[in-house]
């Protein structure tokens, strides 16, 4: 027998979960892997942009992973001729359904910083 609220398995003859109180089923229904589309909204090789950038997207709660990130230049897109120095960029990677957003966050805050 399970909850099938908190999943806990429980002995034959106990009928209602202790911790949910929610009626125990005999099977748990089979969880389905949900693919998720990932598509790239921003790519940087300077540092000080990409950190930005990711401050964006953690306080607007967008999940995001960054390709690329630890192969950057310490001396930016700016100096990329400087001894090759610069070996690639960041890569800002977001869910499709999310990516709107995350594009009119981002071009907001380059624009913003444009006027500056």
């Amino acid at each position: 027998m399970f909850c099938p609220k908190c999943k806990s398995e429980y002995k034959a003859g106990i009928i209602k979960c202790i911790e949910c109180g929610v009626k125990l089923v005999n099977e748990l229904p089979e969880e389905k892997e949900e693919f998720v589309e990932f598509v790239k909204v921003f790519e940087s090789s300077d540092p000080l942009l990409t950190a930005l950038i990711k401050s964006i997207l953690e306080d607007a709660g967008i999940e995001f992973f960054v390709n690329g990130e630890h192969m950057q230049s310490i001396l930016g897109a700016k100096f990329s001729f400087a001894f090759g120095a610069d070996v690639g960029n960041a890569e800002f990677m977001v869910s499709k359904e999310y990516e709107s957003v995350a594009l009119d966050l981002i071009n907001n805050q380059v624009e913003q910083e444009n006027k500056e």
